[in-house]
């Protein structure tokens, strides 16, 4: 069993940091492989929306992009921790998330796998951290890890974690327990009734009446009394993250995107040279 761990902080000995080598050392323990990175330490490029990705079958840019998918692939279980800022987790996050798309060539390879995520996020205060859950467990479901369990810590000085001694056995509990979901031994976190049942998100779009959306996985349903979400479980068999629909996406908008572009290419140029 592979775990992978990564580290979305600059700062060393940080929070984050703390809590990654925490989980990992007890995912470690109870009988998993683990490697640990520092994804701010390596060299990935922003996503430029080519689409190389899909139609040559690999990113233009030659950044460790490709190293990081290959190992994210391999993995059957993911660790992640990044610091809140400005109200959501630490820009490497959506930077290494925009890339994603790389992963749907390799779908197929991970269906029938039984693979899982943990992930942190720590914070200064709870406030603070409005949706930084949400967009941890997006980053996971989008390189193809179904969500085990997440933690959201608070402490805002370096280290200062550390000294919460309850909730570092908390993350020690939920990396062995990683392992023990990833074996078959122990099912994924119960969703609260506020929560969307695919994704743990706690936002709603609202659509009309009591319908809403979910805006991290697309599913939609209604909003019935005490702020209950209620989502159909056919609506969920097929919500966005799942291999079904990404692998539909991808065959039937992003590649279907490529012949119509084709055709309007020329129309394009003369538009541009106006424009400019």
């Amino acid at each position: 069993m592979k775990i992978l761990s990564l580290i979305a902080s600059r700062r060393s000995p940080g929070n984050s940091e703390i809590l990654v080598k925490q989980a990992s050392k007890a995912a470690q323990k109870a009988g998993a492989e683990v490697e640990t990175i520092n994804i701010t330490d390596l060299n990935i490029a922003s996503c430029e929306g080519c689409l190389a990705c899909v139609f040559r079958g690999k990113c233009r840019e030659e950044d460790q992009m490709d190293t990081l998918v290959e190992k994210l692939i391999q993995a059957d279980g993911l660790i992640v921790a990044a610091p809140i800022y400005l109200l959501s987790p630490a820009s490497v996050i959506k930077k290494i998330m925009d890339r994603a798309l790389m992963m749907s060539l390799y779908i197929d390879d991970m269906q029938g796998r039984r693979r899982g995520s943990l992930n942190m996020t720590v914070a200064g205060k709870a406030d603070w951290n409005p949706i930084g859950m949400e967009m941890m467990n997006q980053f996971a479901l989008s390189f193809g890890f179904p969500v085990y369990n997440y933690h959201e810590a608070y402490a805002p000085g370096p280290g200062e974690i550390l000294l919460q001694d309850d909730l570092m056995e908390d993350v020690a509990s939920l990396g062995a327990g990683l392992v023990s979901y990833l074996r078959g031994e122990t099912e994924p976190r119960t969703p609260e009734p506020n929560q969307c049942p695919s994704c743990y998100s706690r936002s709603v779009r609202l659509l009309g009446e009591n319908k809403i959306q979910c805006p991290f996985c697309l599913v939609e349903g209604t909003l019935e009394a005490n702020n209950q979400i209620n989502i159909p479980q056919e609506v969920l068999n097929d919500a966005f993250w799942t291999p079904q629909h990404r692998k539909r996406h991808l065959e039937d908008w992003i590649k279907a995107t490529r012949g119509r572009y084709m055709k309007n290419r020329e129309a394009v140029k003369q538009k541009l040279k106006d424009f400019s």
